[in-house]
Formats: C-alpha cells, structure tokens, sequence
C-alpha cells in the first residue's frame, strides 16, 4: 500500500470512526427520551436537546474538514486554521455530557472532577475540534472496555501542569499490549472480545492530536483492575496551555509512535 493510499485509508476510516461514535450517542439518547427518562416538557428536555445539538454540529464539522483537509494532519492532528483559546474546562463539561447516557445504557457510572480550583487557569490554546476528538475518544474506550463500575474524568494540577486523567476499573491492557495499541487499526486481544466491530482507530487518533498540540498522552494499567491515560499541558509562563508559536509540531507521515509517551 503506498503512502497516499495509507493516508486516504487512515483519513477516511477516522471519519467513520468518530462519526459512528456520535450517531451512537445520539441514538441513546434519543431512545432515552421516547422512555420519558429526562421528562416530558419542552423545559425538561432543553439541556439534553442542547448537548444533542452541539454534538449533530461537531459531527457537521468533522465532515466539512474532511472535505477541504489537504494532508492527514489537519484532518486528525491539528488544523492551523482552527488554532485559538478556548476554556478546557468548559470542553470536558460537553465531553461529559456527551458519554453521560451512554455510561447510563451499560450501567457504569460516569463521574466528572473538574473545574475546581487551579493554579494558573484553564485556558488553552489549540484547536478544540481536535482536542475534543482526543479526549472523547479516550473517555469512549474507557467506557467501552469497563464492564462494571466507574469511569473517572478529572482535571487537575501536577505542579504547575494542567493534567486530564481519564481513570476506570475496567479490563486493563496486558504489559505486552501497551507498546502497539497507539498503533493506526491495532486491536488488543481483549478489545476483539468485546468489540468485534472495533476499528483500532480511536487511541491512535488521541495520539495524533496531542502530538499535534505538544502534549504528552500517556498509559498506565493492571489487568483486572483497570486504566488510566494521562494527557499533560506543560506550564508556559505568561501564556495559556497548549500550542505557542515554538511548539507547532509537523507530524509527517510516521503516524503512531508506538510505546508509551
């Protein structure tokens, strides 16, 4: 397979992947709400309609960058066009909102720990696209490979850093397993048993994004007892977390790096 046909394949299996995870919440949802479970009353139901919303526009703008992205890094890295500051903490709100139902539907319970107190704010500049595609498909995974009890999403000071830690008590990856599974369409043996229909895609893509950004992705797990990936805004003084102008990294065509970061 050449390089070009990589690309284009990576490219558009992305799409499918991150389109597929949001018509699949969406589809919760909206089951959730025919059962009557966040009321009857256009008042009642305004927030979840709300979150519908944002997350149908997200899906609108995945496409339309699809369509006008020249190179794999735009599409799933970072798009320089869409590089600007926005609030961390008001991201992990929607990316909480949007697994809640689902966490809900496999009887997990979803818990969010953020927007406390923190050192130096919680502004971040980047593309909040992207970075928003990093983070759910982190939480989605955690979601996806815990059978019983917690998936944690948390942002918290680690020094001077700005950390998002996405913990659960799930399966857990093998030690063998953990140098590959950044690696583009690389399935666990365990993740084939629980979803035969799994693309391999979504940490791969985590990966790109924080590369992108200059963030460092990281993992840490037990079998049988669960997982934890860390994804860490380096402190700058004077300016927010994430991208500046020194950081900007062209990512190429070396896709994953596998191992742990």
């Amino acid at each position: 397979m050449s390089q070009k046909e990589l690309r284009d394949k990576i490219n558009i299996s992305a799409l499918v992947h991150d389109v597929s995870n949001a018509v699949v919440n969406e589809s919760i949802v909206l089951k959730q709400m025919i059962d009557g479970e966040y009321g009857s009353t256009l008042q009642e139901i305004k927030a979840i309609l709300g979150s519908l919303w944002q997350t149908n526009n997200r899906v609108i703008q995945l496409i339309d960058m699809y369509r006008s992205a020249r190179s794999i890094d735009r599409f799933i890295g970072v798009n320089p066009s869409g590089i600007g500051e926005f609030d961390i903490c008001d991201l992990l709100n929607n990316v909480y909102q949007e697994y809640l139902p689902l966490a809900k539907s496999n009887g997990l319970k979803l818990h969010s720990e953020i927007c406390e107190e923190y050192k130096y704010g919680t502004k971040v500049n980047g593309d909040a696209i992207h970075i928003y595609r990093m983070i759910s498909n982190l939480v989605k995974n955690a979601l996806q490979y815990t059978k019983t009890g917690d998936v944690f999403l948390k942002l918290v000071n680690q020094g001077n850093d700005l950390t998002v830690l996405i913990e659960d008590t799930g399966i857990g990856i093998k030690s063998e397993e953990l140098a590959n599974i950044f690696l583009p369409f690389y399935r666990t043996e365990a993740s084939t048993n629980v979803d035969s229909s799994g693309s391999g895609l979504g940490l791969y893509i985590a990966l790109m994004v924080a590369s992108s950004h200059g963030l460092r992705l990281s993992v840490d797990s037990i079998v049988g007892k669960g997982t934890t990936f860390t994804v860490i805004f380096s402190y700058k003084k004077d300016k927010p977390y994430g991208l500046d102008d020194t950081m900007f990294i062209k990512i190429g065509q070396a896709h994953a790096l596998p191992g742990r970061h």
